[in-house]
Order: structure tokens, then sequence, then C-alpha cells
């Protein structure tokens, strides 16, 4: 084609353009993936056979490339004679200026997807090959991470192809429960209803028609990205046969100890009314308030009365189990060992106690402790052994353990209670904070750290071999620099919730 391209008559050269133009285009339609082979180069354009490789007579010399004896260009009769046998496609007059993919990638996905050419091969004589689709949400559309991972697994199996191998690339979609609930919750306060007014089955029928109604989206958009998976094969993760291998595999590893029901500290999310996973939950930093307080010692007298404490929810202190100082304070070590009493508790006391865990540069430099309901203070008290006090229900309201705020709202209790303790003389100031909070991934509400019993994986166990495959070197990080972020995941990660 480099001789041929080099015509130099106008109209020759146009035609051999356009010629060049549909080899790359059929090139491209076999590089994406399809199984019909291309016309050879010969179809489209035939050279006159007194063609030689070297110069021809009547030819002028390339001054160019004199260098190159099997290059020439040749003479104007000839041309007119290769000109004569170009034969473009049968729509050739009609080929646009441009390349407009939308005009062309639907039309050839489809042609591709009904003709079956991303099954598996009855011939191929290679090793099978599969590989299956981590499946997205139904709920989901579009993002990078399946742009990644589609690109990937896609030149994996194209690959396979390629090489004359049998090959599966299985596609499906999960059931993505939590943020299929909140988009059918959405639909519902739209029109005045809740879940749990509807109740259960009606929720449930709505929630399959909106699968049904939606539920193709990612799909169609893995589509648009040319993935090359057998749609005939899809599947859904609550499809009946799905179903009893999740269920098999939940009792396999409840038989082997690796998956027990306990009571944990966990991510709860009050609206949706479920616990959320680590990896759900975003921090972001936001205006806040640090309220000073005085937590009343017993039997304290003078400077001694009380304690001087800082928090950013005043609405925990009603859960409090202790009051913490680090032992090298000199302003507070001889408070360790006595008690303070809880506001508003009716006369409940706790523990004043010593622990290198607090910052003496923070707040006042003493810290209350709330097991119940912050996962550090949680740590500390199991650490120490202290009881550990809910004073919320599932929705985010106070419960019976908070007295005289029971059935208020998280943030209505923190607003009034503030309020009482200005009333009583115990609040000494409130200042604006930048805080760290942290909020559901999914719909956005702020979690609430709660002590419940839910169902967990042990992580230990799983851990441990995959740190070895890196340290080994079975496993290659790349790029490198995320080894470290890897190990440190793995190192300091906890038992996973499930519910």
């Amino acid at each position: 084609m480099a001789v041929l391209a080099r015509l130099r008559p106008a109209a020759t050269a146009a035609a051999f353009t356009r010629a060049r133009f549909a080899r790359s285009a059929s090139n491209a339609v076999i590089r994406a993936g399809a199984r019909a082979t291309p016309p050879p180069v010969a179809s489209i354009v035939r050279p006159a056979p007194h063609f030689r490789s070297l110069r021809a007579p009547g030819a002028q010399p390339d001054r160019r490339n004199h260098h190159q004896s099997a290059r020439f260009v040749p003479s104007r009769a000839m041309a007119t004679s290769v000109a004569s046998e170009v034969h473009p496609g049968a729509n050739h007059a009609d080929l646009p200026k441009n390349f407009e993919q939308g005009d062309v990638e639907e039309r050839l996905y489809k042609m591709w997807e009904e003709n079956g050419y991303f099954k598996p091969s009855d011939t191929a004589a290679g090793e099978p090959f599969t590989i299956a689709m981590p499946p997205p949400n139904v709920t989901g559309a579009l993002h990078m991470g399946h742009a990644m991972f589609v690109t990937l697994q896609d030149i994996m199996a194209r690959n396979a192809r390629m090489r004359d191998r049998p090959t599966l690339w299985l596609p499906g979609t999960d059931h993505a429960g939590i943020a299929t609930q909140l988009v059918v919750e959405r639909s519902l306060e739209a029109d005045g209803l809740t879940r749990e007014g509807v109740g259960r089955e009606e929720f449930e029928r709505r929630t399959w028609e909106w699968k049904k109604e939606y539920g193709g989206r990612i799909g169609n958009q893995i589509r648009r990205l040319g993935a090359s998976c057998d749609w005939s094969r899809e599947r859904f993760t609550l499809d009946e046969g799905l179903s009893e291998a999740v269920l098999e595999a939940f009792v396999s590893l409840h038989e082997r100890g690796l998956i027990y029901k306990g009571t944990y500290m966990v991510n709860w999310a009050p609206k949706l009314q479920t616990a959320v996973s680590d990896l759900e939950v975003e921090y972001s930093d936001e205006p806040g308030t640090l309220y000073y307080f005085k937590y009343p010692v017993e039997g304290g007298e003078g400077d001694a009365a009380y304690l001087p404490v800082a928090t950013t929810r005043p609405e925990t202190i009603l859960g409090d189990t202790a009051v913490a100082v680090n032992p090298a304070d000199d302003r507070f070590k001889s408070f360790i060992g006595k008690r303070c009493v809880v506001p508003f508790s009716n006369g409940r006391t706790i523990p004043i106690i010593g622990d290198d865990y607090v910052d003496i540069e923070f707040g006042t430099g003493a810290l209350k402790i709330t097991p119940g309901h912050d996962p550090n203070d949680y740590e500390i008290g199991q650490r120490v052994g202290l009881p550990t006090i809910n004073i919320m229900n599932k929705d985010g309201s106070m419960n019976g353990n908070a007295g005289a705020y029971e059935g208020l709202d998280r943030a209505e209790c923190r607003t009034k209670l503030w309020a009482d303790m200005e009333s009583e003389g115990i609040a000494i100031k409130s200042e604006p904070y930048q805080t760290r909070v942290p909020r559901s991934q999914r719909g956005g509400e702020v979690i609430e750290p709660l002590v419940s019993e839910q169902w967990f994986v042990k992580m230990e166990t799983m851990a441990k071999p995959a740190l070895e495959a890196v340290e080994t070197g079975e496993l290659t990080i790349v790029p490198s620099r995320f080894e470290k972020i890897y190990k440190g995941w793995l190192t300091d990660i906890r038992d996973w919730c499930i519910s």
C-alpha cells in the first residue's frame, strides 16, 4: 500500500485513500472481536498485473527514496490502469467525512451479539478459558471502576479467542440490597408513603418492579464499552440457583468457624436500618461544635468538685461508663480512682481511670468514655473491662437508657441536653470546631456507631495468606507504591460485618 498511496493523479490518490480507509475500518472490526474475516486487500485494491518490485519502463525514479530500489512512482498510464481496478464498497459514496461512533458502534455490537460471536466456540481447539464479571450493582451507573475491569477482562477474553481457546466471559449484576432499598424508599417518599407503612410484601413487590424497569441500565452501558461477554448467560445474584449457592457457602463457612454471630461495634445507618461495612463509610470534614462542661466528681469540693471535659456529642454523655485522664497529666492524675456522677442520670456514678490513650493536648485533657457509641471508646472499654450502655434505638432516637430524653431524635437530644446543662450551671462554653463526620456512602446519612448483634466473617485467617502472597512474590501489586496501603489495610483489618 505504501507504493499505491503515492500515485500522483488526484483522482487515483483519492481512490486509494478511500480504499485504505475501508481496510482500516475492516481491521478495526476484527480488532474489536468480530469473527467475520475482512476481505483481503486484493479485493479492495487489485493492482495491475504488470506491477513489479523494480522500476517499470516509463516510470520516473522517486528522488526521495532513491536508495530503496524496490520503491517507484508509476507512470500516468499505469496509474490509470490501477485506478480502473479499484472496487470500493457498495455504500462507499455515502461514507461520511468524519467517523461518528454513535452511528457505528451500537449497530456493530448488536450484530456481534445477535450472531453469537461472544459465545464459546464449539470448534475452538485450545484449552477452555472462563472468567466471571465482578457483578456491578443493578442500581449502578457506569463509572471509572467499571471501565477499568471491563477493559482488562475484555483484553483477556479477546486474547483467548484469538488463540483458539473456547472462551466464556460470564456477565451478571448484584442485587445491591442497600442501594436498591434506598432508591425504592425515595420513590415511596415521593408518593407520601414509607417502607413501614406499605409493609414487607408490598415493598418487596415494588422492589422487583423497580429492578424490572431499571435493572438493565448498567448492562446496556457495559455493552456500549464493547464488552465481549456472553449475554445469553447473564445472571442476577438473586436468581434461584445463585441464592442456593450463597446459602451453601454461608453454611459451609459457618461450620468451619469462619462466620459467627456476635455483639460488636458496627456502622449503623438509622434511616436504612442496617449495618454498613467500613468501606461504605465516608468521612467528611464538616463544621461542628466542641462543648466544654463540668463533670461532677462524687464527694469533690472546691477545685476538685468536677473534671472539665470536652465533647462534640453531648447526647452521648447519657451512655458514659468512665472518664479517662492520662497518668502523666499532673493536673488530673490525683483524680484517678475517684468517681464521677453522670448528669441527668439519677445519680449513676462512673470511675475515673488512667489511660495513656488520652491526648493531654486535646480539649481539656480529660476524656469521657462511651463504649456504646464510639469505636475508639469501645476498644478502650474492651481493654479495661468497662460496661457498654446503648442509649439509642435503631432509628436514631433515644431509648429508655436516656431517661427523660427518651423518644427524642439524637440531634434534638443534643440541643435539649446542652440547654439543660447550661441551666444547671455545668456548661462551661461551646466553640466552633471542625469535626470528622462519618456518612453512609449509600444514602449520605450520618452513621451512628452502635453495638449490635450481627453476623461477622473472621478476617485473620483470610488476611494472613493474602499478606504472605505479596511478601513471597506470588502476588505483585502494580504500581508498587500501593503495596504499603495493601499491607496496612490487611494488617489492621477487623472482622467483617456481613449482616
